[in-house]
Formats: structure tokens, C-alpha cells, sequence
């Protein structure tokens, strides 16, 4: 069962309030981040391709050029009378040597603007596709908020149903157990809201992004302390489907930290490729615009100022 027919059945129960699964429905739906992500790197090999029809055509112009002004009367130079003449030199036909100089003034320093383009577009790719890796993990993380948010539900609907007389402590274990997932379901729409609304910039500006991370940073700290909370219910903690998601959400977590340092790595890579003479000519003519880091604001504010020479 996908996760929309796991959330309207819940809802149908009576396991999540109205509130509870209008919030988590939204907060599972969409993969806008990584189609704007796919559309960017679309349009980047568009404007590629374009510089390089512009290119081809320059080059065809100027060979076209210069086999028109080879054309006309040529004189036939005699071997006979210049083979053997001291001191002498060897005379290149005008047209050839016309079309070096184009060459040397011309295509080379084209052929170097092309491929110094090229290659900030790899990178910059390398740098659309981590971040898409790093968005897959938060979609993947998720999809699993949907299930333990079932799972922990249901228990707490039976306990209600069952349980006549509880104790203080009892009670109030079993509402932490209920704010915790209340939290998390807020924490994951917040995420997603960020996500949503700003799209393929978002990688582009520091703001939205330190504020994203601290949202995934909170819907992490819901996700541990709801199983932590869990561990006052020995039946909840030792059932088999409550067990295989705490090992899915954990190889989550550490999926999401690794992808995490290499989006940064490859935004380092980047960056840094932009701002060096004279890619950075390059750079600003092909508005290759800086990314932002995927860090937390004391991270931001500990990290040092790469100085590019």
C-alpha cells in the first residue's frame, strides 16, 4: 500500500485526526525539488549545445572565408631556380597562412572558451546530481514516516481501547508517545513546505537552505525521540514491524549525512571552479551562479573562508 492509501486509511480509523492527516499527507507528496533540478541541468546543456552550433558556424564562416581567398591565378614557382639558392626561404601560400593566423587568433582561443564552458557545466551538474541524491534520501525518509507513524498510532488507539485504569506515569509516557509523533508530522511538513517553495533555487541561497536544514535536523530529533519514547512499551519495541523500520530509519539517517558531505564537497568544488582567472570570465558571461552550502548557521558561521588565488 503506497503511502496516500496508508494515511486515508488511518484517517478512516480514526487513528490520526483530520488535522494530523491533512499535514502528513502534504508532507509526503511531490518530488518538485528533483524535477526543477532535472529541468536546470536541461536548460545548462541547451545553452552547451547553443555555444556549440555558435561555434561551428563561426568555424565553418571562417574556413569558407579563406578557401575564397585562396581562389584566382596562382603563380607555379620554378624548384630549379630557387632549390639551390643560398640563404633562401621557402614562400607559404597566402591562403594557408591566412587561415593559421584566423586559427591561432580565432578558433583556439574558441575551442579553449568552449571547453572551460564544458567544464564548469560538470561540475555544476556534479553538484545538481548531489543534491538530488541528497533529496532522494529526504523522500525516502519520508516515505517511512507515513508507516511508523502507523504502527506507533495504532498501538496508542489500542492502549486507549483497551487499557480502563492506567497510572500517572502510564499516562503521561503514553502522551509523550503522542506529542512525538505529532511533532514529527509537523517537523516533515515544514520540510516539505521549504522544499515546495522555493524549488532549484534553493541550492542557490544560503537563507533557505540553513533553514531547511534545521527543519530535516528536527524531524530527525522527532524521529529519535519517538523511539526513544518507545521504549517504555515493550510490546511496541519488540514487534517485528515497528523493529524493521527503526533499521530502515537508521541506514536513512546515515545515507542522508553521507550525501550530505558530498553535496558540500562538490558545491566546494564548484564554487571554487567559478571564482579562479579565468574560468571566472567564463563563469560570469555563461551566468554560472554560486550554490549555497548545505550546513547549519553555527556550522556557517565556524566554517572558514576559502580564499581561491
Amino acid at each position: 500500500m503506497d503511502n496516500q492509501g496508508r494515511i486515508d486509511r488511518m484517517e478512516r480509523d480514526g487513528v490520526l485526526s483530520a488535522t494530523q492527516a491533512v499535514l502528513l499527507r502534504d508532507s509526503v507528496t511531490g518530488d518538485g525539488g528533483r524535477a526543477d533540478g532535472e529541468q536546470a541541468g536541461a536548460r545548462r546543456r541547451l545553452r552547451v549545445g547553443r555555444w556549440l552550433i555558435v561555434g561551428v558556424l563561426l568555424i565553418a564562416v571562417i574556413a569558407a572565408v579563406a578557401v575564397g581567398s585562396g581562389g584566382g591565378d596562382t603563380t607555379v614557382q620554378d624548384v630549379a631556380q630557387t632549390l639551390n639558392e643560398p640563404g633562401g626561404y621557402g614562400q607559404m601560400n597566402r591562403s594557408l597562412s591566412a587561415v593559421l593566423a584566423i586559427a591561432v587568433l580565432v578558433i583556439i582561443p574558441l575551442v579553449f572558451w568552449v571547453w572551460m564552458h564544458n567544464s564548469l557545466v560538470s561540475r555544476e551538474e556534479q553538484v545538481f546530481n548531489a543534491w538530488a541524491q541528497t533529496e532522494s534520501n529526504f523522500q525516502r525518509r519520508a516515505d517511512l514516516i507515513p508507516a511508523l507513524v502507523d504502527t506507533v498510532s495504532r498501538y496508542l488507539k489500542h492502549e486507549s481501547e483497551t487499557l480502563t485504569a492506567v497510572t500517572a506515569e502510564r499516562t503521561g509516557a503514553t502522551a509523550g508517545l503522542a506529542k512525538a509523533v505529532d511533532d514529527m508530522i509537523r517537523a516533515q511538513k515544514e520540510t516539505a513546505d521549504i522544499m515546495a517553495g522555493r524549488g532549484e533555487k534553493i541550492i542557490e541561497e544560503q537563507a533557505p537552505l540553513t533553514a531547511l536544514y534545521q527543519a530535516q535536523a528536527t524531524v530527525g530529533r522527532s524521529m529519535t525521540q519517538l523511539l526513544a519514547v518507545a521504549e517504555a512499551y515493550p510490546e511496541l519495541r519488540s514487534a517485528d514491524q515497528f523493529l524493521e523500520l527503526q533499521a530502515q530509519i537508521e541506514g536513512t539517517e546515515n545515507r542522508i549525512n553521507v550525501a550530505r558531505m558530498r553535496f558540500n564537497e562538490a558545491v566546494r568544488s564548484y564554487n571554487g571552479a567559478i571564482r579562479m582567472v579565468p574560468a571566472s570570465l567564463v563563469a560570469r558571461a555563461g551566468n554560472f551562479q554560486r550554490k549555497a552550502y548545505f550546513r547549519s548557521d553555527e556550522e556557517a558561521r565556524n566554517a572558514p573562508d576559502p580564499q581561491f588565488e
